[in-house]
């Protein structure tokens, strides 16, 4: 029985300009059941140039710029794929990266806006803050401010772009400072804002000089060198710090790509936005253009361009007929000119006023409203069958209540969270054992009694010092195929680490969606790219596997590893008599968060920056850390995953024959987010399983969202470990100079029987 939908075409969005933004809300509201979407971006927030002067001029803050590309996303069921594309070829229908497979499309649309001309001049590339892309603006006009802020400014671009951002430094250099700066205004033209109604540009010439502007028209910039620029004139210009805000330039790889492009570079595209060689081809924004209706390049267009291009990519690939966008002669432009003012210019009218500055915050706060606080369809809760709500047995009667169940959840979460339960693991495997030796098995031969470990130390073999065993498997937790790769090897290797062993040999466990064949073979690729990179980081061989279709995707791997020393599980009998076991503390070495982040993130909740950053704590492998451990003398080590850090934390002091462990809540190294999400309620479904299957001590500080996160699953977690104080204070030492979201959270406890939560110390 067929599942779901099967793939059938793949439509991949390359950049997140303004025009591809309104195309995935298109298809979030009304998907095409068979075409997956993919938008692959070098950046998981793409910026609204719009608001950008007002952002410089201290009206917006950084996330009123941003839209979030993850959750948009998200809302359309699309991958995401962060990274820089290097090229594409139009004719195989691939996109090209440095560090990855190509990715194939079916249909593909461009959105990637241009870059900064900084080759036309000569010392631009490293003595000039170009205002493209944003992003690394941002990040420069933000170190200015670390400092005493430079006196001298140059802006070289006479454009509205570079009146505008000249306007809003002066007027941010005024309330920082209490006086304008010394700015001086460059541009190659004869006149401000030429493509602007001439009343315009005069009324922005006026408001520059009046704040003491030094206005040089007519005249390129040959040169920038630290500090002085030089005119074609030969006059120079000194300065402090120099904006860029020149016409952009296209990618240097669309010359390679085979499209036809127009003189400058771009792709040329007919009025259904379709390239004019290639027709299963779109562009939008700067990086298209139209021969027919040129226009100046401003996100104005793109926004604009928006709603046709998501039309003629759902026309195209249902072989409709596709409508032609005629971008608009005329239209209102609202240029901030710095103290709550601005000035509308459509056509030749040109008029500034207070009330232009607030039109001017309404309509982008009205375009920024489209795409901010999304939300997925409403999932109710399963509510069981009525007739099967009262138990009928005493043995029905202490069966899990049903709010423990994640079959009764709204949502399922994915990766470790959506391993079988701590309880459904026990009472399987305990049934299962006493009817196989009822039958007549081997008691010998039956799984010991530790139900919860991945990883299991076969016996010595002639010659070895002892093999260790891992499997586990990742459901689809991340889009991105080759990063889903990358963390299902990083995950399973982790098992090896934490025996404290090194991973030898795995074999590949991967189950695909339906889909067309090329389409599985291109996923494939990706996913097999991914991890035989993170293979290879390990010293890992790869050595065959299995794979499936049908239902959901899963990565996993079967990993086999040996130790560097005989290995044993350690007991209280062989630890050093010395020591006692409270003496011994417990030192994690990532943060903890992955669960509740992702479970948001489905509920689009969780901003780019923290997804991120539980992404990059996924990738990291324990590799280093485990090394760590056994150069100072770990005495007992696992890694925290799906059963969360309390239960953890629980067995490994079982293993160390002791009753339980003290941890401090106030120690807990966390991702950003995670105290905010889980008071939010926005748990992943293997929480309250986790919560229920520790003994907790302390329940006064049960109202502490850093105790609720001990009972988060953990995706490719890090390592948990004992160690005497003063071993730990070394490893955590050197963990932490290796970049080590490390930290001591407690220490074993012989006299509690569970495990006891306090918060500041024990």
């Amino acid at each position: 029985m067929q599942s779901q939908h099967p793939i059938l075409a793949d439509l991949v969005l390359v950049g997140g300009g303004h025009a591809q933004i309104a195309v995935l809300k298109a298809f979030a509201m009304k998907p095409v059941p068979g075409l997956r979407l993919t938008i692959v971006t070098s950046s998981s927030r793409t910026p609204y140039s719009g608001m950008l002067p007002g952002y410089v001029e201290g009206v917006w803050h950084d996330e009123d710029l941003h839209i979030d590309l993850r959750h948009l996303a998200q809302a359309a069921n699309a991958r995401i794929i962060v990274a820089t594309v290097t090229g594409i070829n139009a004719d195989l229908k691939q996109i090209h990266f440095d560090d990855r497979p190509a990715l194939d499309f079916d249909v593909l649309s461009l959105n990637i806006g241009g870059q900064p001309n900084i080759n036309s001049i000569k010392g631009a590339a490293n003595n000039t803050i170009p205002v493209k892309p944003i992003a690394g603006f941002q990040a420069r006009f933000e170190a200015l401010f670390a400092q005493p802020l430079p006196r001298k400014l140059a802006v070289i671009g006479g454009g509205a772009a570079g009146c505008e951002l000249a306007l809003a430094l002066i007027t941010r250099w005024i309330f920082e400072t209490g006086s304008p700066p010394d700015m001086t205004i460059i541009s190659q033209s004869h006149k401000l804002m030429p493509q602007m109604a001439p009343r315009a540009g005069a009324l922005v010439e006026k408001k520059l000089r009046v704040c003491g502007a030094q206005i040089i028209l007519g005249q390129a910039v040959l040169s920038v060198e630290s500090e002085i620029l030089t005119l074609d004139n030969q006059q120079t210009v000194s300065f402090d710090a120099c904006f860029l805000v020149t016409q952009v330039a296209a990618p240097d790889w669309l010359g390679a790509s085979g499209l036809q492009l127009d003189k400058n570079g771009f792709v040329a595209v007919n009025e259904t936005l379709q390239s004019v060689t290639h027709p299963y081809i779109f562009a939008a924004g700067d990086v298209a253009s139209i021969s027919q209706t040129p226009r100046p390049k401003a996100g104005v267009f793109a926004v604009r361009a928006g709603k046709i291009l998501a039309r003629n990519l759902r026309h195209y690939i249902l072989r409709k007929p596709l409508a032609r966008w005629a971008p608009q002669k005329h239209y209102l432009a609202l240029i901030g000119t710095g103290k709550k003012r601005a000035i509308a210019t459509r056509g030749d009218f040109a008029l500034s006023g207070f009330l232009f500055w607030h039109l001017k915050c309404w309509i982008d706060r009205r375009f920024m409203k489209k795409f901010k606080n999304l939300s997925m369809p409403a999932v109710s809760p399963k509510n069981p069958f009525p007739g099967l709500l009262e138990p009928q047995t005493p043995a029905q009667s202490q069966a899990t209540p049903q709010q423990y169940d994640p079959a009764f959840a709204a949502m399922r979460c994915l990766g470790c969270a959506a391993k079988t339960s701590h309880q459904v693991l026990q009472n399987a495997m305990q049934a299962a054992i006493e009817l196989a030796i009822a039958q007549g098995a081997d008691a010998d031969l039956m799984p010991p009694s530790g139900l919860e470990t991945d990883s299991a130390i076969l016996p010595d073999m002639p010659g070895k010092t002892g093999w260790v065993q891992s499997v586990d498997i990742l459901s689809q937790i991340v889009s991105d195929p080759y990063v889903l790769g990358e963390i299902a090897s990083v995950h399973a290797f982790s098992d090896i680490y934490a025996s404290l062993s090194k991973p030898l040999f795995s074999l590949a466990i991967i189950n695909l969606p339906e889909s067309k064949l090329s389409i599985q073979t291109n996923q494939l690729t990706h996913i097999l790219a991914g991890a035989l990179m993170a293979h290879s980081a390990a010293g890992v061989r790869l050595v065959g596997g299995h794979t499936s279709e049908g239902g959901g995707m899963s990565v996993g791997f079967a990993v086999t590893g040996s130790g560097a020393q005989p290995i044993t599980q350690p007991t209280r009998q062989n630890l050093d008599e010395s020591l006692m076991p409270d003496e011994c503390v417990l030192v994690v070495t990532k943060p903890i968060g992955t669960g509740v982040i992702m479970a948001a993130d489905m509920q689009l909740q969780a901003d780019a920056s923290c997804v991120d950053a539980a992404i990059a704590s996924m990738r990291l492998s324990n590799a280093q850390a485990a090394d760590i451990f056994l150069q100072n003398n770990v005495l007992a080590a696992t890694d925290v995953t799906g059963f969360g850090l309390a239960r953890h934390a629980q067995n490994l002091a079982l293993r160390l024959g002791v009753a339980g462990c003290i941890i401090d809540v106030s120690s807990l190294p966390l991702l950003s987010g995670v105290t905010q999400f889980l008071a939010a309620g926005m748990t992943s479904s293997l929480h309250p399983q986790n919560r229920r299957a520790v003994k907790i001590l302390g329940s006064d500080l049960a109202d502490d969202m850093r105790f609720e996160a001990l009972f988060d699953p953990q995706t490719s977690g890090g390592l948990l470990g004992v160690f005497a104080q003063s071993d730990a204070e070394n490893a955590l030492q050197t963990l932490q100079q290796t970049n080590h979201q490390a930290a001591i959270i407690g220490r074993c406890d012989a006299q509690t029987n569970g495990v006891k939560i306090v918060s500041g110390g024990w």
